[in-house]
């Protein structure tokens, strides 16, 4: 094993180990794999929020948007939002 690697070891309810792996293996990954892949994203984004996370990729993509609808002021988006109604 290479010096820069480390073996993780832990313990934790069966149940919960099933439940995730069923999860996991649905969209064709694996424990390990989807992990290191949390870690990874909690290093990136230095939260362990997933729902941050996905927010946080929603503000990019809409960052990127020409067509987004861009507001004043708060007053702006509920005047918009009487309108609909």
């Amino acid at each position: 094993m290479k010096s820069d690697m480390v073996t993780c070891s832990f313990v934790m309810d069966r149940d919960m180990y099933n439940t995730f792996k069923s999860v996991v293996s649905k969209h064709g990954q694996n424990v390990k794999g989807s992990i290191v892949q949390y870690m990874q994203s909690v290093i990136q984004y230095d939260t362990p929020n997933a729902d941050t996370i996905l927010a946080i990729q929603e503000v990019e993509t809409l960052k990127k948007d020409p067509n987004k609808r861009v507001y004043n002021s708060f007053s702006e988006v509920l005047e918009e939002l009487t309108d609909d109604e």
